[in-house]
Protein backbone atom coordinates (compact mmCIF):
# COMPACT_ATOMS: atom_id res chain seq x y z
CA UNK A 1 0.00 0.00 0.00
CA UNK A 2 2.90 2.52 0.91
CA UNK A 3 4.26 2.02 -2.67
CA UNK A 4 0.56 2.52 -4.11
CA UNK A 5 0.40 5.90 -2.22
CA UNK A 6 4.13 6.49 -3.50
CA UNK A 7 3.87 6.53 -6.79
CA UNK A 8 0.32 8.17 -6.64
CA UNK A 9 2.36 11.44 -4.65
CA UNK A 10 5.45 11.30 -7.36
CA UNK A 11 2.86 11.76 -10.43
CA UNK A 12 1.13 14.19 -7.98
CA UNK A 13 4.37 16.09 -7.84
CA UNK A 14 4.80 15.51 -11.44
CA UNK A 15 1.49 17.13 -12.23
CA UNK A 16 1.98 20.25 -10.49
CA UNK A 17 5.23 20.98 -11.77
CA UNK A 18 3.51 20.59 -15.41
CA UNK A 19 0.46 22.52 -13.94
CA UNK A 20 2.27 25.40 -12.99
CA UNK A 21 5.00 25.56 -15.66
CA UNK A 22 2.12 26.05 -18.39
CA UNK A 23 0.64 28.38 -15.77
CA UNK A 24 3.30 31.02 -14.69
CA UNK A 25 6.21 30.42 -17.22
CA UNK A 26 4.95 28.52 -20.34
CA UNK A 27 3.17 25.66 -22.01
CA UNK A 28 3.54 22.89 -23.95
CA UNK A 29 1.85 22.33 -27.85
CA UNK A 30 1.81 19.97 -30.39
CA UNK A 31 2.84 20.83 -33.49
CA UNK A 32 0.09 20.15 -36.78
CA UNK A 33 1.61 20.58 -39.85
CA UNK A 34 4.60 20.52 -41.74
CA UNK A 35 5.48 24.27 -42.31
CA UNK A 36 8.41 24.18 -39.77
CA UNK A 37 10.04 20.71 -41.39
CA UNK A 38 13.09 20.26 -40.93
CA UNK A 39 13.11 22.55 -37.74
CA UNK A 40 9.96 20.80 -36.11
CA UNK A 41 7.96 18.00 -37.16
CA UNK A 42 4.70 16.80 -37.12
CA UNK A 43 3.37 15.40 -33.72
CA UNK A 44 6.59 17.04 -31.88
CA UNK A 45 6.03 18.63 -29.21
CA UNK A 46 7.59 21.50 -27.40
CA UNK A 47 7.72 23.92 -24.67
CA UNK A 48 7.12 27.64 -25.05
CA UNK A 49 8.21 30.40 -22.94
CA UNK A 50 5.22 32.55 -22.23
CA UNK A 51 7.15 34.92 -20.09
CA UNK A 52 10.66 37.03 -19.09
CA UNK A 53 11.79 36.80 -23.15
CA UNK A 54 12.73 39.39 -25.93
CA UNK A 55 11.38 38.48 -29.79
CA UNK A 56 14.73 38.89 -32.22
CA UNK A 57 14.63 38.01 -35.39
CA UNK A 58 14.88 34.45 -35.92
CA UNK A 59 13.05 32.58 -32.91
CA UNK A 60 10.54 30.32 -33.19
CA UNK A 61 7.11 31.70 -31.69
CA UNK A 62 3.64 30.06 -30.89
CA UNK A 63 0.73 32.91 -32.51
CA UNK A 64 -2.44 33.00 -33.59
CA UNK A 65 -3.36 35.15 -36.37
CA UNK A 66 -6.26 36.86 -35.23
CA UNK A 67 -8.03 36.78 -38.96
CA UNK A 68 -9.58 33.23 -38.54
CA UNK A 69 -6.74 31.02 -38.09
CA UNK A 70 -6.99 30.40 -34.77
CA UNK A 71 -5.58 27.68 -33.91
CA UNK A 72 -1.78 28.02 -32.62
CA UNK A 73 0.90 28.35 -35.60
CA UNK A 74 4.34 28.01 -35.19
CA UNK A 75 6.40 30.03 -37.29
CA UNK A 76 9.95 31.84 -37.38
CA UNK A 77 9.97 35.64 -36.85
CA UNK A 78 11.55 37.44 -39.39
CA UNK A 79 11.04 41.11 -39.60
CA UNK A 80 10.36 43.27 -36.18
CA UNK A 81 7.98 45.97 -35.80
CA UNK A 82 9.71 48.68 -37.95
CA UNK A 83 12.28 46.28 -40.50
CA UNK A 84 11.54 46.50 -44.39
CA UNK A 85 11.28 42.76 -45.67
CA UNK A 86 11.83 42.17 -49.42
CA UNK A 87 11.65 38.83 -50.83
CA UNK A 88 13.44 38.40 -54.40
CA UNK A 89 10.63 37.19 -56.82
CA UNK A 90 13.43 35.97 -59.20
CA UNK A 91 15.56 34.06 -56.65
CA UNK A 92 13.37 33.89 -53.61
CA UNK A 93 16.40 35.26 -51.25
CA UNK A 94 14.91 37.21 -48.59
CA UNK A 95 16.48 40.69 -47.24
CA UNK A 96 15.58 42.62 -44.02
CA UNK A 97 16.88 46.17 -44.32
CA UNK A 98 18.70 45.66 -47.31
CA UNK A 99 20.93 42.86 -45.57
CA UNK A 100 20.07 39.06 -46.97
CA UNK A 101 19.40 36.81 -44.46
CA UNK A 102 20.88 33.85 -44.06
CA UNK A 103 19.15 30.51 -43.38
CA UNK A 104 20.67 27.36 -43.08
CA UNK A 105 17.72 25.54 -41.64
CA UNK A 106 15.78 26.19 -45.66
CA UNK A 107 15.61 24.10 -48.57
CA UNK A 108 16.86 27.02 -50.91
CA UNK A 109 14.20 25.51 -53.51
CA UNK A 110 11.66 27.00 -50.95
CA UNK A 111 11.44 30.37 -50.60
CA UNK A 112 8.25 31.66 -52.47
CA UNK A 113 6.88 34.71 -52.51
CA UNK A 114 3.61 34.65 -51.40
CA UNK A 115 0.25 37.03 -52.63
CA UNK A 116 1.54 40.13 -51.06
CA UNK A 117 3.69 43.09 -52.84
CA UNK A 118 7.44 44.00 -51.53
CA UNK A 119 8.99 45.29 -50.20
CA UNK A 120 7.22 45.82 -46.88
CA UNK A 121 7.40 47.54 -43.90
CA UNK A 122 6.57 46.08 -40.59
CA UNK A 123 4.16 47.95 -38.89
CA UNK A 124 4.73 49.09 -34.73
CA UNK A 125 3.50 45.91 -32.87
CA UNK A 126 3.91 43.48 -35.29
CA UNK A 127 5.91 40.52 -37.20
CA UNK A 128 6.28 39.13 -40.13
CA UNK A 129 6.93 35.29 -39.38
CA UNK A 130 7.39 32.73 -41.46
CA UNK A 131 7.58 28.93 -41.75
CA UNK A 132 10.89 26.85 -42.07
CA UNK A 133 9.06 24.91 -45.19
CA UNK A 134 8.39 27.76 -47.25
CA UNK A 135 6.58 25.73 -50.29
CA UNK A 136 3.51 24.88 -47.50
CA UNK A 137 4.09 27.42 -45.24
CA UNK A 138 0.69 29.63 -45.03
CA UNK A 139 2.49 32.70 -43.01
CA UNK A 140 3.26 36.73 -43.59
CA UNK A 141 3.83 36.10 -47.18
CA UNK A 142 -0.04 35.59 -47.70
CA UNK A 143 -2.49 38.31 -47.12
CA UNK A 144 -4.89 35.72 -44.94
CA UNK A 145 -2.20 35.48 -42.49
CA UNK A 146 -0.18 38.61 -42.70
CA UNK A 147 1.54 40.26 -39.92
CA UNK A 148 1.06 39.05 -36.60
CA UNK A 149 0.33 41.16 -33.49
CA UNK A 150 2.24 41.14 -30.55
CA UNK A 151 -0.29 40.16 -28.43
CA UNK A 152 -1.35 37.31 -30.91
CA UNK A 153 2.11 35.73 -29.81
CA UNK A 154 1.64 33.21 -26.85
CA UNK A 155 5.23 32.33 -26.10
CA UNK A 156 8.51 31.81 -27.79
CA UNK A 157 9.50 27.81 -28.67
CA UNK A 158 12.60 27.00 -26.70
CA UNK A 159 12.71 23.18 -26.13
CA UNK A 160 11.40 20.06 -27.97
CA UNK A 161 10.45 17.29 -25.42
CA UNK A 162 8.83 14.68 -28.12
CA UNK A 163 10.03 12.61 -29.69
CA UNK A 164 12.51 11.48 -27.20
CA UNK A 165 15.16 11.14 -29.82
CA UNK A 166 15.63 14.62 -30.76
CA UNK A 167 14.95 15.92 -26.97
CA UNK A 168 16.81 19.75 -26.34
CA UNK A 169 17.35 22.92 -27.03
CA UNK A 170 15.47 24.33 -30.55
CA UNK A 171 17.06 27.27 -32.38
Amino acid sequence: MEEGLYLFLKFLILYLIILLIQLCVGGIAVVHGKSMEATITEGNRVIYQHLGYELKRGDIVICRTGKGYEDELIKRIVGLPGDTVNIDEDTGKISVNGMELQEPYLNPKDNLKGDISYPVTVPDGQYFVLGDNRSVSLDSRYSEIGMVERSKIDGKVIFRIYPFSKIGLIK
